[in-house]
Formats: C-alpha cells, structure tokens, sequence
C-alpha cells in the first residue's frame, strides 16, 4: 500500500525539464560523444554532463551507459529521443513565428481616424512619414465612430485617432494634443475683423452645422448663449472639407476643433478665430488596447502628428 501511494506520487508530480537539457540530450544522442556534444552547443564538457544529469534525474530514467570512448543510449533514450526532437522543432518554429510577426509589425503602420482628419491634415503627415520611413506600409481606415473602435479592439488596427472618448474598459485613451472650439470664417466675413470672437459673437451668423459628431454639436449648444442654444443652422454638411469650402464662399461659418483645421489645405481663403466666454478645449484623442506597446513606425508617425498640428 506504502509503495503504491509512493508511485501515485511520483506520476503525479510535474517535470522539470529545460529545453536546455532537451538540447543537451539531442545533440548527445546524436553524435554518441560528449565532447563533440558539448563542442557543438559551444559548452564544456562539464556542463554538458550536468545538463544529462539533470534530464535523468527529472525524468528519473538513465538516458545513456557511459564508456571512455561513446555514450550508448539505453532503450529510454531511443523513446525520449524523436518527442524530444519534436519539442524543439515546434519551439524553433514558434520562435521563427513571433520573429516574423514582429518584423511584420515594423513594417506596418495600420490606424483608423475620424473622416474629418483623415481627409484634412493625416495625407500631409503621411507624406512626410513615408520620406522618413520609406520602409513601412501604411493603411489607414477612415471610419465613423464604432468601427474604429472595433477595428482596434479586434487587432485590425494598433491605434485610433479620434475627437472623442468611447470604451474606457477596453481600450486606453491618449491624449495627443489639446485644442479648441474656434470659428472658420472668411476674411471678408465681420468675424474676422474681431480682435476677440466670442461666442455671442456667432448670434445672427449662418452657422455651416457639422451633423456628423454628435459630441461636438452638444458641446457647441451647451456653449452657446441661453437664448440661442436652439439655433437653426443655414447648412447641414456631413464633411468638414464641403464645410469649409461653404465657409471660403461666404456662406456662413463653421465652428471646429483647431486641431481639425490648423495647416489644412483647405483652409485657403479662410482663418481661425478662438471662441472666448467660455474657452472651450477639446483634446485629439489616441484609443488602442490596454496594455498594447507602441510599434516604432506608430510612434514615429503620432510624433509627426503631435509635430504638425502643434507648430502649425
């Protein structure tokens, strides 16, 4: 009874085997020689046999009958030695894998970004990222609001540069840069004319309405003075570029974030004014999963981004 619990005990408790030892053993059953074993994984003699020790002992098998001349593998040596070879093989190809996976990722720079950034300032960073990194490939999708959450939460995409925080439980927010809420007009308008704009300022303007970001348009109401806060724009536009294209002809005026207008192509025929009483910030946001570390070309290309919209 004493020797049956014993050997339950003994089935039961796990092996300590190193793939050290798992080589070790390899290369001396293959050669039948210590020192040429030891030679070839660039060890001492000494260490080799430590090495076989060790494996005998984990396995408690003798592995090999040693004579002065050859070491003669023993029938446990014969079974141990092709799952042995196997072991290594799958762990030297899920080495070869993860190299491969992350040379991968250094040669991609793969995001999502809101439509109205995408289309305004992201082509002139990109230009200038690819100077840089001629290297990497970039893919960029320039989606609405869930789909860029979702093309990061599945691993599609490494980041998301977005106007607004979503998920805070599975993804990290980043702010990039902070900004704020100011008025596209053109030079001929009056507003341009204000050394200070002020949100009671834009009553009676024709205000070009953004429907798309609902976060804006409530921060916009919430800004705006009490009476007025119901405003009636003269335009719904889906796109920030037909927006300010609107606003270049006169049209009415567009309020934006900063961030989305600074060193935008096109912005020709039309400046910026900060809206004061109240300042309102509002921050570029980067989402990517928790816990993710940032490739080098994402990092590359977010410092370029910061870069661009802070100096412009």
């Amino acid at each position: 009874m004493h020797n049956l619990r014993m050997a339950s005990l003994t089935m039961a408790s796990p092996l300590h085997v190193t793939l050290r030892q798992l080589r070790a053993f390899e290369a001396a059953y293959r050669l039948r020689n210590l020192t040429h074993a030891a030679d070839s994984l660039h060890m001492t003699q000494s260490a080799m046999s430590a090495l076989i020790k060790q494996l005998e002992d984990s396995l408690g098998m003798q592995l090999f009958e040693r004579t002065p001349r050859v070491l003669k593998p023993t029938p446990a040596a014969d079974d141990a030695y092709p799952q042995s070879v196997e072991i290594l093989s799958r762990v030297g190809t899920l080495q070869a894998g993860m190299k491969d996976r992350a040379k991968g990722a250094e040669t991609l720079l793969s995001f999502s970004c809101v439509p109205s950034l995408a289309s305004t300032v992201i082509p002139t960073v990109l230009n200038q990222f690819r100077k840089a990194m001629p290297g990497v490939r970039p893919v960029v999708f320039d989606d609405g609001d869930a789909a860029l959450m979702e093309r990061v939460c599945s691993g599609e995409c490494e980041f998301s540069v977005s106007t607004f925080e979503q998920d805070p439980e599975a993804l990290a927010q980043i702010p990039l840069v902070v900004g704020y809420l100011g008025v596209a007009c053109a030079k001929s308008s009056p507003l341009a004319r204000l050394k200070r704009v002020t949100w009671a300022d834009l009553v009676g303007q024709p205000i070009i309405h953004l429907s798309k970001g609902s976060s804006l348009q409530q921060q916009i109401r919430e800004y705006f003075p009490d009476a007025t806060r119901s405003y009636k724009p003269a335009f719904e536009i889906g796109f920030i570029h037909t927006a300010l294209a609107l606003a270049a002809e006169g049209l009415g005026v567009v309020i934006v974030q900063s961030f989305l207008v600074e060193g935008n192509p096109h912005m020709k025929g039309l400046m910026l004014k900060k809206l004061y009483d109240p300042i309102a910030e509002k921050s570029l946001i980067i989402q990517t999963r928790k816990g993710h570390e940032m490739t080098r070309p994402a990092q590359v290309f977010l410092g370029m981004l910061r870069d661009h919209l802070t100096r412009a």
